[in-house]
């Protein structure tokens, strides 16, 4: 197996709510995960396309400790996932379905 070049760092346990932060960069069109280490602040910049699949990835995705997913969890992860799949016309007919028609 060969070697990767991945740098592990663990998020500060004395900044619960400031730990780990993500927000609009300031001088790009994209986004920023800030993770405040022991070690200090590591930045990952995302585009729009790539932050969007990482929002939708952690949508659905329950607590590590959590209960078995319920039914309902399952079908509105299959939903996203379509959704994301869709062109705009099914995505019109879908929110007609769902009486989401203004």
């Amino acid at each position: 197996m060969g070697s990767r070049n991945i740098e592990r760092r663990v998020v500060d346990a004395e900044r619960p709510l400031t730990g780990v932060t993500y927000g609009p960069t300031v001088d790009d069109d994209g986004y920023v995960l800030t993770l405040i280490t022991a070690d200090g602040p590591l930045e990952v910049e995302f585009d729009a396309d790539a932050m969007y699949l990482l929002w939708t990835e952690v949508r659905g995705t329950p607590w590590p400790d959590a209960q078995t997913p319920t039914e309902q969890d399952l079908l509105v992860k299959r939903l996203v996932e379509l959704a994301n799949g869709a062109d705009e016309e099914m995505l019109k007919s879908a929110i007609r379905a769902l009486g989401g028609e203004r």
